[in-house]
């Protein structure tokens, strides 16, 4: 469904052809474009030919890109048609949460390695699904703006399923007015959002709801050992009268201590949070793991587009190369998790040695 903006005349390459061996290449853990061609160059008859590949009767063999050929298609392709393709595409796939709920994490990731034609900094926005680790939705940031302007753009294509609704979670740069009247009032999403100097009227007023209860015993405890340290997280939960920002329903207080192993305490903080959940829709149970599992973004989704994909090593500057190969990389993150691989790394050594591995992860 992504169409060609390639001549015709000497054509020999089709599109889905290039997207397609790249997206199994890069399941068997290519990283570069040179890698791509070298891993192609190596896929059996049978693969090539399910791909769409064209025979060369004079060769006797499946003609293969090289690697200027796969960057020249990938600063051509209508990247906006090709998100929105992948992003529904992967959406079915994803199975909701118990509740039928769907949590969408967003955060923006430099790409530290590509610099855009005004020399700045290129940036991705996207949407993570909680847990799964899956990818649904990806925006390039202009650069004369930043991601906090983005996010109608980002999630106007996520529609919501029939009886499901959607929570979004995010870092304390999207604590914006705006954010939350588009989330809560005009897509009727529910938020959760963090509170910080950025918003130091807000911040207080959380404060003041949230700080006397303190004294009391936490709602909701977790205590860890993991590490070398002993991790604990207490909240509080109280409701959001009083507090004047969009569609605020409660307010809650996290409090976070490190204690070494013989018990000695070596940070603690505060996290202040609001959101549009109802006493009815979420407990401080629900609301604990809401905030925590947003930082899975962090780890599931850039952490390792970098340690695999060698994301931030890569200087590609020119069209929408480095957006499609993002792209690409998100997809092929996303459908080993959908399939519940957690090993990355290990899963791509197991398909580099038989492409064919791959061809289960696309069409189940």
């Amino acid at each position: 469904n992504v169409p060609e903006s390639r001549k015709p005349r000497g054509l020999i390459f089709p599109l889905a052809f290039v997207l397609a061996a790249s997206l199994i290449a890069m399941l068997g853990g290519a990283a570069y474009f040179r890698q791509i061609a070298d891993q192609v160059a190596d896929f059996p008859r049978e693969l090539l030919g399910r791909l769409g590949g064209r025979w060369c009767y004079f060769l006797s063999r499946f003609r293969t890109p090289c690697d200027r050929t796969f960057q020249r298609v990938f600063e051509c392709v209508d990247v906006e048609r090709l998100e929105t393709e992948i992003g529904a595409w992967l959406r079915k796939r994803a199975q909701r949460d118990h509740d039928g709920a769907l949590r969408l994490a967003i955060d923006g990731k430099v790409l530290r390695g590509v610099w855009t034609d005004e020399n700045e900094r290129f940036t991705l926005f996207s949407a993570m699904i909680h847990c799964e680790g899956v990818t649904i939705a990806q925006v390039k940031v202009p650069p004369d703006t930043n991601e906090i302007t983005q996010v109608t753009a980002l999630l106007d294509p996520v529609a919501a399923r029939e009886d499901e609704g959607v929570i979004v979670t995010m870092d304390a740069a999207h604590t914006q007015r705006e954010t939350a009247q588009y989330l809560a009032g005009e897509r009727g999403f529910d938020y959760i959002m963090n509170a910080k100097g950025n918003q130091p009227t807000l911040c207080g007023a959380i404060a003041a709801k949230t700080v006397p209860l303190v004294k009391n015993a936490p709602d909701h405890t977790v205590r860890e050992r993991d590490h070398g340290r002993i991790n604990t997280w207490e909240t509080w939960i109280a409701d959001a009268d009083g507090i004047d920002f969009p569609h605020a329903q409660q307010a809650a207080c996290i409090r976070r201590r490190t204690y070494d192993l013989d018990g000695q305490k070596t940070r603690q903080e505060y996290a202040f949070v609001i959101t549009s959940l109802s006493t009815q829709d979420t407990s401080a149970v629900e609301l604990h793991d809401h905030v925590r599992n947003h930082w899975g973004i962090e780890n599931k989704s850039h952490y390792v587009r970098d340690t695999v994909w060698h994301e931030d090593a890569q200087h590609i500057n020119k069209g929408t190369a480095p957006h499609v190969k993002a792209t690409l990389t998100n997809t092929a993150n996303s459908l080993l998790r959908l399939h519940g691989h957690t090993e990355i790394k290990r899963t791509t050594e197991w398909i580099s040695r038989d492409p064919l591995r791959a061809l289960p992860l696309l069409v189940t």
